[in-house]
């Protein structure tokens, strides 16, 4: 894995593209089973960016309360994980 020192791109203010490749991938369902989201890895490299660039892109999405934290299971394992979801498709929001 890369340090975000590595990434050419750098942690310019990349949080609308992340926003944006976060709600197309959730819209699509490329989101984790038992009502996961999207995780951070299948986020990275759809931006071709590293993980721990894109993580810090999240959480600071997820203080702004426009993204949130969900739980899921990973598709190829049935293992638990944590994922990431636009608050705005949640619950009351527009399905999926």
């Amino acid at each position: 894995m890369m340090s975000m020192a590595q990434d050419p791109r750098g942690p310019s203010n990349i949080e609308p593209e992340v926003f944006e490749a976060l709600w197309r991938l959730y819209q699509r369902g490329e989101t984790d089973l038992l009502d996961g989201g999207v995780p951070t890895p299948r986020l990275a490299r759809e931006l071709g960016r590293t993980r721990k660039t894109v993580f810090g892109v999240l959480q600071r999405l997820e203080a702004q309360g426009v993204v949130t934290q969900v739980h899921g299971a990973a598709p190829d394992n049935y293992r638990a994980r944590l994922s990431w979801a636009p608050v705005a498709l949640l619950d009351g929001g527009a399905q999926r």
